[in-house]
């Protein structure tokens, strides 16, 4: 095995290539429902929905890289130094971004009106407490939303106080072991969305969300660990990450993606870990790793302005040329705000929060939570 304190650049990448892939979708979502035709043939795009479960299975391995020999032998420091870590990397960005939508709520009465139409919970004080908290795939009641994409992070907050347990198995775990965890993690999912009827959608209800992050997190972090008890040769990585993009792209193809996704993605991950072949020098390129050293960003600000777009403009009934010119404004604003947030906000708050971080020598990838 590589140095365990090398960085995973392509899995950096990876992420970016979610996020943007998560939007995307967003994009078809939206457009559809104004009455565009062109997301009938967007292919691929419509299951962009599943790049939230990418995140989740990376998630899993990246904890279990960066962090997982620590908890093997776990002290009160150490927990409390991860705990503070996961904290300062998810919550301060979250919470500035729900900042900047409060402020567009309030200067937009219009857009506020049809954001609730659409949910009557939707903008409630409750929701925006439960939004702040990161806590609406915590509690049952009512719904509702001021930022979407936060419920993803809500039930990953889930996956984070169980971390330190998980790890705590997997360092004790052989490497069939670990096969033997992620696959199990994979087969619950899948039973999971057969026998609720939800396999091939985008659940995001409360069962639904915790059900997804945990299947995901534990397939990662068991790959991961399964990672670690392999060798260094990787010779054959290569061709493993080229073949799971093939076979991620027949299940989208003939419909199967919801279900065979997270699989896929555990292989690809493990595969890209080995850092060799093509894929790996793709998703290692400076664009990419950009992409994903912005991504937390990007996909907690990208669904609000093109919401507001859509209660404003009519999509679906602009011509070809100005649809293109509307969602390349839209996209280059997002990327430009990611840019900003993360130069701005988020490495300076690292910076500042890497003294109660572990050492240096265990930050192995520089991916961001989802």
């Amino acid at each position: 095995m590589k140095s365990a304190a090398r960085d995973i650049p392509s899995l950096t990448g990876l992420r970016g290539v979610a996020a943007v892939w998560v939007m995307a979708f967003n994009i078809c979502k939206v457009a559809a429902a104004d009455g565009a035709t062109w997301p009938e043939h967007a292919g691929v795009l419509n299951f962009g929905w599943t790049g939230v479960d990418l995140f989740f299975v990376l998630s899993g391995f990246i904890l279990t890289w960066t962090h997982g020999a620590a908890f093997a032998r776990p002290k009160a420091d150490t927990l409390a130094r991860f705990a503070f870590g996961r904290v300062m990397r998810v919550y301060p960005l979250s919470l500035l971004v729900l900042g900047l939508i409060v402020v567009m709520v309030w200067a937009d009465p219009s857009f506020a009106a049809w954001y609730r139409a659409q949910d009557p919970d939707n903008l409630s004080p409750s929701a925006l407490a439960r939004t702040a908290l990161l806590a609406t795939r915590w509690v049952t009641g009512a719904g509702g939303d001021w930022n979407e994409p936060t419920w993803s992070l809500s039930a990953e907050m889930i996956g984070y106080g169980a971390f330190p347990l998980l790890a705590f198995f997997l360092a004790r775990c052989t490497g069939k072991t670990a096969v033997a965890v992620a696959a199990a993690g994979l087969a619950t999912l899948v039973a999971f969305e057969l026998l609720t009827g939800l396999a091939g959608s985008n659940p995001i209800d409360r069962i639904s969300a915790l059900m997804r992050m945990a299947c995901g997190f534990v397939a990662g972090a068991g790959a991961c660990r399964l990672r670690q008890t392999l060798g260094p040769n990787g010779s054959a990585a290569d061709l493993g990450a080229l073949a799971s993009c093939l076979g991620l792209g027949l299940a989208f193809y003939f419909g199967l993606g919801g279900l065979a996704a997270p699989a896929g993605f555990a292989l690809l991950i493990l595969c890209l870990s080995f850092r060799t072949g093509a894929l790996d020098a793709l998703l290692s390129s400076q664009p990419a790793v950009f992409l994903g050293r912005i991504s937390f960003p990007l996909y907690l600000i990208h669904l609000m302005p093109l919401l507001w777009l859509s209660s404003h403009v009519r999509i679906g009934g602009l011509g070809a040329a100005n649809t293109v010119i509307l969602l390349g404004g839209y996209i280059a604003f997002c990327l430009g705000s990611a840019s900003f947030l993360h130069f701005a906000v988020e490495r300076p708050l690292h910076a500042w929060a890497r003294p109660g971080l572990p050492s240096r020598r265990t930050r192995t990838c520089m991916a961001q939570p989802a």
